[in-house]
This record gives C-alpha cells, structure tokens and sequence, in this order.
C-alpha cells in the first residue's frame, strides 16, 4: 500500500507534456494540432501498455498470495522451448509483460502467455475489453490527422492552380510569376 503513493507521480508526466507544448512555441516550432494530437494519443498509449504491463506482472505475485495453484509466469517458465526464467534474466519479466499487454490490447492474442487463475483470466478479460476501445482511438487519431493533411494539401494545390491561371490569364511577367509560386510554396512549407 505505501507503493501506492508513487502513483501521485503521474501529475507530473501531465506537467511535462504542457511543458514541452511551450517549449516547442517558445522555439517557434509550429506543431499543427492533429500532430499533437497522435502524438499525445501514442504517448497516452505506451503509458496505458507501461502500467497494464505492471498490473499483469503483479496478477502472478497476488495469485501466489491467494493460494492460487497456477499463474502465468510459472506456465512461462515451465515452457521447455522458451527457456525463460523470470528471477535470473534481469526485465525478462516487464518484457515478457508489455508483450502481454500491447498483445492483448490490439485483440490479437497470440496465445503464448495465457492467464491460468481466476484473478489472470478477470483482468485479462479487462484488458482485452478497454484494449478494443483505446487502440480504436490511437488509429483514428491518426487516421484523422492524415485526413486532414489531404484536405490541407487539395486546397493548396487548387489555390496554386487559380494563381497560376489569373497569372497566365494577366499576361504577368515570367520573375514574377517564380516568385509568386515561391512565396506559395514558402507558406505551404511552414
């Protein structure tokens, strides 16, 4: 219970997020709103697969505590083709957990490390079920930014093409008309 309090942490990765928003406009960079977004919701993600990866590492230790005869880790060990000991191989454990959790996330469920109690199967079942709904999410964010990167590159194409048109219609001087689709192009790079 008195890990728990490492949980008040989590203010601070919000902290940092806003703080690294006003460093990139202090620096002038400018981050258009949908790349913030897929980048929050994947950040958002590894922290989500971080933390479900914790809590199924910690399903084995409060099934051993509870008498359970099994639990997914002792299946893993026990697994001859893996060789795989969780004790001796340093974060063989977390790896083998956030595998478990991006895995179980995305529904695709190999099968190689399977929950074998009760507690295993309950928060699996979890898992699996908001893991349906957020990475839905990640990939629609994403989906949308890149939609609106073709929205954004079509109505710069088409302003480019009513230019050159009024400028070939108006008989404009060939310099002029380079640096004209120079200064376009300088707006649509920014």
């Amino acid at each position: 219970i008195l890990r728990m309090t490492k949980l008040l942490r989590l203010q601070k990765i919000f902290r940092y997020t806003g703080s690294v928003e006003r460093v990139l406009v202090d620096l002038k960079l400018g981050v258009d709103q949908s790349v913030a977004r897929v980048f929050k919701l994947n950040y958002v993600m590894i922290v989500v697969c971080h933390w479900v990866a914790c809590l199924w590492y910690a399903c084995a230790d409060y099934g051993i505590r509870v008498g359970a005869e099994n639990n997914w880790r002792d299946a893993d060990e026990s697994d001859e083709s893996l060789s795989i000991d969780h004790d001796h191989l340093g974060g063989s454990g977390y790896l083998r957990s956030i595998y478990w959790a991006i895995v179980g996330m995305s529904t695709v469920g190999y099968g190689d490390i399977v929950p074998t109690n009760p507690y295993e199967t309950t928060f699996a079942a979890l898992v699996i079920l908001f893991g349906g709904l957020l990475l839905p999410a990640v990939v629609g964010g994403l989906a949308a930014y890149l939609g609106n990167l073709n929205v954004a590159l079509k109505v710069h194409r088409n302003k480019l093409s009513r230019v050159r048109s009024y400028m070939r219609n108006a008989a404009i001087d060939q310099a002029l008309v380079q640096r004209v689709l120079r200064f376009y192009d300088y707006l649509w790079c920014r």
